[in-house]
């Protein structure tokens, strides 16, 4: 069994699912404006890039959103129909952001917009009703397929979500007519809005948790704040659905009371250990996240490659986990360690294709090379937990590395010669410059050697200054 915690300040909203008292999903939303996926504007197009077949959209923000050609058309329009279509600059069009702006990058619109409900999903632009694959009985497949046609609009799509699995048809029409009702409010703000504009805002992530986690695994629903208790609690009309759902009002602080704020120490760190003492390495680039795999401490009790083996398959399974918390997107990358056996990596394979199941979001697995890479794509909607929480390093400026001291050392060495030399400068110098460097320079015999070549005696500095690059030769008269 799960439960959901939340953690809610004004300023942040922190949720968490345990599992059999461990740590299984969490997310993290701040209360700003950067977190827009699923919110519907009214855009206007700016300009239109045909080698690229996309447009940029102005939706009212301060970077146009980017659109792809082939997402302005509804999913089942026809070639001729595409062709056309006529598309302007300066053209209105209604749009749902699809992917939140990263870095310099403007967020991703489309045109084919689709409404999340707590037991359908509303998609105007396509004539098709749809049912989870997670829900397995025929029988119910086809009685939830055959109430969702009796209501939904001709032109109109839906998809059936897993939480609908046995509820009654009552609660399934209401679910189905509130996001028509939605859609024409919508439609409705779309043509009275006169300039780009938000027309409707995806829920916050204490209703998307509720909305997309609250099923009959879930035992609990503990919160902190007594507005997103009740919100939660207005969401549920069954009495029994209610009692599970709690308002915590302990003066310890929650995620401290369920020992969850230690365990989100751990998922900031680049290394995570494993169960029989190897580790992970996460390293974020631009374009994907490389992990690797390696068996540190662990040396086993038989051969080398059940050695490697056991390795493994205890990253497969952590390495699903750690993609669901960190909420790690985009192309993934895992260094596992080499196995030469193909039947061992399939099944790690399969180990990895099994835990990676139970995820919400979107991933695939795409297989192993000759060299145990193993390639994942996972939709990348939001930002992730890293990019949430961390910001470049202003002293590094966020490639994680800097100077050495015999390297800073050296340039200072470099440009005293250059600067007696090509400049002509009279007189003592003063080094302004790291401690660590000052130390290198400061050695005697080198100091001695470096003051004899340059006719003049150096004076040194401290410039208490982080980052050890830093560094200023000054002549010692005008110090």
């Amino acid at each position: 069994m799960k439960t959901i915690i939340g953690n809610i300040i004004p300023e942040e909203t922190r949720i968490a699912v345990i599992e059999d008292g461990r740590l299984r999903d969490f997310a993290v939303e701040r209360n700003d404006e950067t977190h827009i996926v699923n919110h519907i504007y009214k855009g206007v197009i700016q300009n239109i890039l045909p080698a690229l077949q996309a447009a940029f959209v102005n939706i009212g923000r301060k970077k146009n959103a980017f659109l792809y050609m082939g997402d302005i058309f509804p999913r089942a329009a026809t070639k001729e129909e595409i062709q056309q279509a006529h598309i302007s600059v300066g053209q209105s069009i209604l749009v749902q952001v699809v992917k939140e702006e990263q870095s310099t990058k403007g967020s991703k619109v489309t045109a084919n917009v689709s409404l999340a409900g707590r037991y359908t999903v509303l998609m105007p632009t396509v004539d098709y009703v749809g049912v989870s694959k997670k829900i397995r009985s025929e029988e119910e497949r086809n009685r939830l397929r055959s109430i969702a046609a009796s209501v939904k609009p001709d032109g109109m799509g839906l998809i059936i979500r897993t939480v609908a699995k046995d509820i009654n048809q009552k609660e399934l029409i209401a679910d189905i007519q509130y996001l028509l009702r939605t859609w024409d409010s919508i439609q409705q703000r779309y043509k009275l809005a006169k300039k780009p504009k938000l027309l409707y805002r995806e829920a916050d992530l204490v209703m998307r948790m509720v909305r997309d986690h609250f099923t009959s695994e879930i035992q609990k629903v503990i919160v902190d704040d007594k507005d997103a208790y009740d919100r939660i609690c207005q969401v549920f009309t069954n009495s029994c659905w209610k009692e599970r759902v709690v308002f915590y009002a302990e003066e310890q602080p929650i995620f401290e009371y369920y020992q969850i704020e230690n365990n989100l120490h751990h998922l900031m760190s680049r290394q995570v250990s494993l169960p029989s003492g190897g580790n992970l390495i996460f390293d974020h680039a631009e374009a994907l996240t490389v992990i690797d795999v390696n068996s540190s401490k662990y040396t086993g009790n038989s051969t080398l490659q059940d050695t490697i083996f056991h390795v493994n398959k205890e990253a497969a399974v952590e390495i699903a986990r750690q993609l669901r918390l960190r909420d790690i997107g985009g192309i993934i990358l895992i260094d596992f360690i080499d196995m030469a056996q193909p039947t061992k990596r399939d099944e790690i394979l399969k180990i990895l294709e099994r835990e990676i199941s139970s995820d919400c979001t979107k991933t695939r697995v795409l297989g192993m090379t000759a060299l145990n890479l193993v390639e994942i794509t996972r939709k990348k909607s939001r930002q992730s937990l890293h990019q949430v929480q961390f910001s470049p390093c202003d002293v590094c400026g966020g490639s994680g590395y800097l100077y050495s001291p015999e390297t800073v050392a050296i340039q200072i060495i470099r440009r005293l010669r250059h600067m007696v030399r090509a400049r002509n400068i009279k007189g003592d110098l003063l080094i302004s410059a790291h401690a660590d460097v000052l130390e290198i320079l400061q050695e005697k015999k080198q100091l001695e050697a470096l003051e004899r070549e340059l006719a003049r005696t150096l004076h040194f500095e401290n410039t208490q200054h982080p980052n050890r690059e830093v560094f200023s030769i000054l002549s010692y008269s005008e110090s």
